[in-house]
């Protein structure tokens, strides 16, 4: 198991002395991307011992219902699990005074090895990965969210995508959310109102992949937490409204050897002209349709994949396009990237991230073709392979040897299972119209 360096405890110990932190929010993503954890005061924090917590918290449904998974189950007592803070995530919260927050690695208590449903884990792992093929990888979330009022009705009701005065009216708790980040040390591109109502989306700046999942957790609780000391309520939900705009997570990536954007140079007469990013990118293609199940985890996400939605529905790459799976932007030099736009913001990021990169450092390894590129309308295009439109259809796609060998053999058959109970739950509790029902909002739309 690992333990503090030194060096890293004495930084993080002055940072609570040069800020009077009392409380450090120690957190821990579920299976689901929500943040869960315990407050340790600032003196027990320090110590370094972390802390005990039930290890079910991978394998409940997003309401915390706890159900037996071959995970854990009544037979084992719903055991502990130790969870360890990972000094390199701390944070000074920018929301409030004296208070910090850090991610926490979870091990088993027994054989003190890394527990293998824990996310987090999964992407150290892939990033590991590409370290020893020589790539560092810097990477983005892009991410859309809808504001409500405190009643959860909408903060308005009509269509103002980029409005530069619906912004201003917005500024007032959108500057918050910005200010808070910033002094959380999560800097922010641009927020832009978006295509639906009361929509925003938020650019995070581009930086380290490890760096940029915490950031994408620390900024989905900062949001919520900025919009509810201004009474409105925030959800990340795929598909709050059926005939609106639903939110994704677009994931910006690329990979850097010595500082330097690999994708930047050209070394090749292709249409993208780097061998890095073109083999990169048939790895992001060949395994789209597998990846649909952690890209979109819950049942009102696939109400968001629909033709002509921004959400891609087909196997598609382009250059600058956004009606593709993978937008490849070139061109820009040390800006070039390629940018998956398939999930939805209520995803888990670790594993959005991981999927992402394990699928490009495949590409790497395996060198698949490259599919031609999208020209026009792909919608209009029946040739290209289509992506599961339901639940039921991504989990038919996901248990495969790329999948097993990126998120672990015991994350692929727990993840089954909770999942195939989400889809029985959804027949068996909810309202089977076209609409988004009842049971996914009481289910998604204040947590996720």
């Amino acid at each position: 198991m690992e333990s503090w360096d030194p060096t890293e405890r004495d930084r993080v110990a002055a940072l609570c002395e040069e800020h009077g932190v009392h409380t450090v929010e120690c957190v821990i993503v579920d299976t689901w991307g929500i943040p869960r954890g315990k407050r340790v005061p600032v003196r027990q924090f320090l110590r370094g011992s972390g802390f005990h917590i039930a290890n079910v918290i991978y394998t409940w449904d997003p309401t915390c219902f706890i159900f037996a998974t071959p995970w854990v189950d009544e037979e084992d007592g719903f055991p502990d699990m130790h969870a360890v803070p990972d000094l390199a995530s701390f944070r000074i919260a920018g929301w409030t005074d004296g208070v910090a927050i850090v991610m926490c690695d979870t091990y088993d208590t027994v054989t003190h090895e890394p527990v293998a449903m824990d996310s987090r884990r999964m992407l150290k792992r892939q990033v590991q990965r590409a370290a020893d093929l020589g790539y560092d990888i810097d990477a983005a979330t892009e991410l859309e969210c809808h504001f409500f009022k405190d009643n959860w009705q909408p903060l308005y009701d009509d269509i103002d995508c980029y409005s530069i005065y619906r912004g201003f009216e917005m500024e007032p708790f959108m500057l918050d959310i910005r200010e808070s980040l910033r002094k959380t040390g999560i800097e922010v591109e641009a927020t832009n109102v978006e295509y639906g109502p009361g929509q925003t989306e938020i650019n995070l700046r581009y930086g380290p992949v490890m760096d940029m999942a915490d950031h994408t957790v620390y900024f989905k609780y900062i949001v919520r937490l900025v919009a509810r000391r201004h009474g409105l309520r925030v959800t990340f939900m795929a598909k709050p409204y059926l005939l609106e705009a639903g939110n994704g997570m677009h994931v910006h990536q690329s990979l850097l050897k010595d500082g330097r954007n690999v994708f930047a140079t050209t070394d090749e007469d292709s249409v993208l002209g780097n061998s890095v990013m073109r083999r990169y990118l048939t790895g992001l293609l060949a395994h789209h349709k597998e990846l649909q199940l952690v890209m979109t985890p819950s049942i009102s996400g696939y109400k968001r994949v629909q033709d002509y939605s921004f959400s891609p529905t087909q196997v598609t790459w382009g250059l600058d396009h956004r009606l593709v799976g993978v937008r490849s932007i070139v061109g820009s030099g040390s800006g070039n990237r390629l940018e998956a736009r398939w999930a939805a913001a209520d995803a888990n990021p670790y594993l959005v991230l991981a999927g992402c990169i394990g699928a490009g450092l495949d590409g790497l390894e395996n060198d698949y073709e490259l599919m031609p590129q999208v020209i026009g309308d792909p919608h209009a295009d029946d040739s290209w392979e289509r992506l599961p439109g339901s639940l039921d259809g991504a989990i038919a796609n996901f248990d495969t040897p790329f999948n097993r060998s990126v998120f672990g053999d015991d994350f692929v058959e727990n993840f089954l299972v909770m999942q195939r109970r989400e889809s029985q739950e959804f027949a068996e509790h909810a309202d089977q119209g076209e609409d988004v029902s009842e049971w996914e909002i009481r289910r998604y739309r204040a947590v996720m």
